[in-house]
């Protein structure tokens, strides 16, 4: 169907010209004298509105205010010779651009013909981003929780601005993604560049952020580019910055102030464009009550917050990760495996300790152990098959390190039933290490085939 436009103007002559020329292009044209007669017959469903500036009653000016607040389409005013401050203020207001009198055909064509063909762009944009959000894959991103889908608005609305990032969550979480979501859609052309505060010792941190120059301590035998330099117009994610120590949070808090780095041994300052983007799986803000965070710095790391909540709390996206996951080992295997409803049940109400992470590893010990085309229960490790609860009664008069023993015990030999005597394979449901099953089968006596 053809685009609808409105035309408000109190010249019938004027009207009559727009109305002619608009229909002959294919155009569904309504037109009114006044804006009153327009409100009185008001439809939302509005694609393009074309009005004078002068009109009887409310007045272009005022009348745009009006409509912004009723409909959503591009508004094109028309203004008489020797008043275009009037249509430049119209602008202002949020009109989409203006004619003179008297109005040029052909330009009335291409300017209707543009500003309809960027509104239909503008439309299919959102639809591709809606289609994106119902596809429950967003840029890569995985997630059809309510949660997750208004991270992903945020991440649209902050991606192009240069504001400094906060992401929060528990551990595996998927903070990382985010954190490469932001820079994916941002307009910074250097690279993404992630520093582990947790893995690096602080004493080679320091080096590692800012770098350092040849002779600057023992063994620094040649200049070294710390990752503030080499993300130069990208992004510098600090993954858990939570574990920095204070002396070195005072270091980064002027490289977060004055965009200056000093590499080591170096007196010469540096200036770096990097947007900064922290994560951290402890809440910085008893950090700082503590005495282990600097509230400065905090406040500078955190001009946006997000927080990825834990997968025990949005169940939604584990089943659309189960699928992924599923499809990819397919892809990588050449093997398309199913999911029993029972095990798709018993992995949807797990609690998932480990978030993201834990349910990608269960389900690829799971697609090991799986025997046929479908995962069922069986297949699944020893605590999500069934329910290892201590009786009471039994472990009473036990401590608690002979009750942990006790149960320890009881799932090995479950383990080892299941897999009729292969240790190798038990250990695979059981999430542990072939040494470590040896060490416990020696450890609690267990007769092994």
């Amino acid at each position: 169907m053809s685009e609808k436009i409105v035309i408000i103007e109190d010249d019938g002559g004027v009207r009559f010209f727009l109305e002619e020329a608009l229909r002959g292009e294919g155009y569904r044209v309504f037109s009114y004298e006044s804006y009153e007669a327009f409100l009185s017959k008001l439809d939302r469903t509005v694609d393009l509105l074309i009005m004078d500036i002068n009109l009887p009653g409310m007045d272009g000016l005022s009348a745009i205010d009006d409509l912004k607040k009723k409909i959503i389409a591009p508004i094109l005013i028309i203004t008489a010779y020797g008043t275009k401050k009037n249509a430049m203020e119209a602008i202002s207001k949020g009109a989409t651009d203006f004619f003179v009198k008297p109005i040029p055909l052909d330009e009335l064509k291409i300017m209707v013909r543009r500003v309809l063909g960027k509104k239909r762009l503008i439309e299919e944009i959102d639809l591709l981003k809606e289609e994106q959000f119902t596809s429950h894959s967003f840029h890569g991103v995985l997630g059809k929780s309510e949660q997750m889908k208004e991270i992903f608005r945020t991440v649209e609305k902050i991606a192009e601005k240069d504001l400094t990032v906060l992401i929060t969550g528990e551990t595996g979480v998927g903070k990382e993604e985010i954190a490469n979501l932001i820079h994916v859609l941002s307009k910074r052309k250097g690279d993404l560049v992630v520093v582990n505060c947790a893995s690096i010792p602080d004493a080679l941190l320091e080096s590692e952020l800012f770098g350092y120059e040849k002779g600057a301590f023992t063994g620094a035998v040649q200049q070294k580019l710390g990752k503030m330099e080499i993300a130069d117009k990208g992004t510098v994610v600090l993954d858990e910055i939570g574990e920095m120590t204070p002396s070195l949070q005072a270091k980064l808090l002027r490289v977060v102030e004055k965009k200056e780095i000093e590499r080591l041994g170096s007196t010469k300052k540096r200036v770096v464009d990097v947007r900064i983007i922290s994560t951290t799986n402890r809440i910085l803000e008893d950090e700082i009550a503590r005495g282990r965070f600097r509230d400065d710095l905090y406040y500078r790391l955190s001009q946006i917050r997000i927080h990825v909540p834990p997968l025990r709390d949005r169940s939604d996206d584990a089943d659309v990760l189960l699928d992924a996951v599923l499809s990819g080992f397919g892809k990588e295997s050449g093997i398309v495996l199913k999911i029993s409803d029972d095990a798709r049940q018993r992995l949807r109400g797990y609690k998932w300790p480990g978030n993201v992470r834990e349910l990608i590893n269960v389900l690829k010990k799971a697609a090991i152990m799986c025997e046929g085309d479908e995962i069922t229960i069986d297949d699944l490790p020893l605590h999500l098959q069934g329910d290892y609860v201590l009786d009471t009664q039994d472990y009473s008069d036990r401590t608690l390190e002979e009750a942990i023993a006790a149960l320890e015990k009881r799932m090995i030999l479950d383990a080892l039933k299941k897999t009729d005597g292969s240790q190798v394979n038990a250990a695979r449901l059981l999430g542990i290490s072939e040494r470590s099953m040896w060490y416990r089968i020696k450890k609690y006596g267990i007769e092994a085939k």
